[in-house]
């Protein structure tokens, strides 16, 4: 049976249709996947996705308000614990509102609205509100107000078509961060930061920092707020919901950092205030590093710890000399158990270099605060290990920690001395004698780790003459330090020195000081009154010597080795 020539080519016809129309959905297929811009995990890799967008070159394009487009995953993908998405975009308007929605493969999905701070990019830290899952993201450009675009950037529409007011460039899963953070290359921003321009401050505000209500939202317990601060030098006021702090920002750039535990609750904003002369380059609430490695913090938030119950100390690195170790002990009695037998192989008369067993010193004094060098903690180890000596608990965890921090060096059985030096305070101490106990041992750390610092106090104290030297000779016998180390008494002198304001030196030397020494020993009663009149001039001199030098290579003054107060 023949078929006619025109049904053949109907048939011909049809079958090429059909072929074409596949081969386009192909093809429509294959443009789908979006290339122009990247979706990345929280490892990096470069995730599969297609988008609504009208072709895939235009995808992440937004050229008229109230344009939606939508990404959606080749497969979904599990969001991992403390992650959020961050969105790079770019915009010609600094007054661009777009709302962006998200949601799982069980049509479980929540939104949130943005608004552009400024022309150029930014990259928006979006956390994932309730969601274990990930399977889409969608933008819709809300808002665009031409006349807040800058100059630069008002440009007619390209004959090729519209210009484009919103561009996404990249999304990728990032640790969570809320607050903003601005470096050379991109302003970083969450939704819950606010900010408010006054004529002489500005105020910076950050809403929930830590928690959005709900237990998979929660920052955890390395959580952090960090503070970075440029211009002029000035004062600024951080408030920790109620609890105000004043931190002493230098010329130039500072760093703040707080730890999340420090204060023992999760406030429900925090808010920083600072003159307009003064800018903030980072103001956020962020999760430190996962290495195990300490918190370094300002000495002076120590003071503002909260009350320590299940923890015998807590220890972190001095901010500005991180190479020194700070332990704030819960009372006195733990910190003994860690430090009295060290102090009395270092510093007391009739003890030095001799491990002393509990019995010999159980009822005796130790310090109320300590400070020691590498040096003599590794003299101390080592004579515990070649002797065979029973250490405690705590000693032997003393030693195992600053053999993991770098203040030990172990070489076969012999301990060596690290770098830095520990200093301790408790929090049994009265609020006013933490700040100057606290002082009193920050400034033997400077003397154990700043060699220009050190020889300053030795040749103050060398040069003094016996009739200068008597009164620190008298007092520091009666505290049982060993008065035949010069290295020990200039120490002490220049922490006595400077653990008060200058101003205050006078007063606290010759009433305090005086009159104490007075009680314990009256017939020196007379000796220390004559020593108050005629020789307590030199240890001003030399007061004011250190003091220059704290202000000059730090900042400090006496009596405030710290910029929180």
């Amino acid at each position: 049976m023949s078929i006619p020539v025109e049904a053949h080519r109907t048939s011909s016809f049809a079958l090429f249709a059909a072929l074409f129309f596949v081969l386009a959905m192909i093809a429509g297929c294959k443009s789908g996947e979006v290339k122009s811009f990247a979706w990345l995990d929280e490892k990096g890799l470069r995730l599969s996705f297609r988008s609504t967008a009208p072709y895939a070159e235009s995808a992440g394009s937004f050229t008229k308000q109230g344009e939606k487009q939508r990404y959606i995953l080749s497969r979904s993908i599990a969001i991992p614990d403390g992650f959020a998405f961050r969105l790079k975009l770019a915009a010609q308007s600094s007054s661009v509102d777009f709302q962006v929605s998200y949601g799982d493969e069980k049509g479980k999905n929540a939104s949130v609205l943005c608004s552009m701070p400024q022309t150029g990019q930014v990259a928006f830290i979006l956390p994932f509100e309730q969601l274990k899952n990930l399977q889409w993201l969608e933008i819709k450009l809300q808002k665009f107000d031409a006349q807040k675009t800058s100059i630069a950037e008002k440009q007619p529409a390209s004959q090729n078509g519209p210009s484009t007011l919103l561009q996404l460039q990249e999304i990728r899963l990032v640790p969570q961060m809320r607050g903003f953070r601005k470096d050379a290359d991109i302003l970083e921003i969450s939704p819950q930061f606010s900010f408010q321009a006054g004529k002489s401050a500005n105020r910076y505000e950050i809403r929930q920092p830590f928690s959005s209500g709900s237990e998979a939202e929660k920052l955890n317990q390395n959580a952090r707020l960090e503070v970075v601060l440029e211009g002029d030098a000035g004062l600024a006021t951080l408030f920790w919901g109620e609890q105000k702090i004043i931190y002493r920002h230098s010329a130039g750039a500072s760093q703040l950092v707080i730890p999340f535990a420090l204060f023992g609750y999760d406030p429900a904003k925090v808010s920083l205030e600072i003159p307009v002369s003064m800018q903030a380059k980072v103001f956020c609430a962020d999760v430190y590093p996962k290495d195990n490695s300490l918190f370094s913090l300002d000495p002076g938030l120590l003071l503002y710890h909260a009350p320590l119950t299940e923890q015998n100390y807590f220890l972190a690195r001095w901010d500005l000399m991180p190479d020194v170790l700070l332990f704030l002990f819960k009372d006195y009695a733990t910190q003994d158990r860690y430090l009295k037998r060290l102090a009395f192989f270092v510093e007391k008369i009739g003890f030095v270099g001799r491990l002393a067993p509990d019995s010999e010193i159980v009822n005796l004094h130790g310090w109320n605060a300590h400070d020691y060098r590498p040096e003599d903690i590794a003299r101390f180890f080592d004579a515990a290990a070649s002797q065979n000596f029973p250490l405690a608990a705590e000693e032997i965890e003393l030693r195992e920690l600053l053999l993991k921090q770098g203040i030990l060096i172990k070489s076969g059985s012999m301990y060596l001395p690290g770098k830095g030096a520990i200093v301790s305070i408790t929090q049994e101490s009265p609020s006013y004698l933490q700040s100057k106990f606290l002082v009193h041992e920050l400034s033997h750390a400077l003397f154990f780790t700043d060699n220009r610092y050190r020889d300053l106090a030795l040749s103050l104290y060398q040069n003094l003459n016996d009739e200068e030297k008597w009164f620190l000779i008298q007092y520091f016998r009666w505290m049982r330090y060993n008065i035949d180390s010069a290295y020990l008494m200039a120490n002490e002198m220049q922490a006595y020195l400077v653990q008060q304001p200058t101003r205050d030196l006078e007063k606290y030397f010759s009433v305090t000081l005086g009159e104490r020494l007075a009680q314990e020993h009256p017939e020196l009663k007379q000796n220390i009154e004559s020593y108050m009149q005629n020789h307590l001039a030199a240890l001003v001199r030399a007061a004011n010597q250190l003091n220059s030098y704290l202000h000059t290579a730090y900042g400090f003054e006496a009596g405030m080795l710290f910029r929180v107060r």
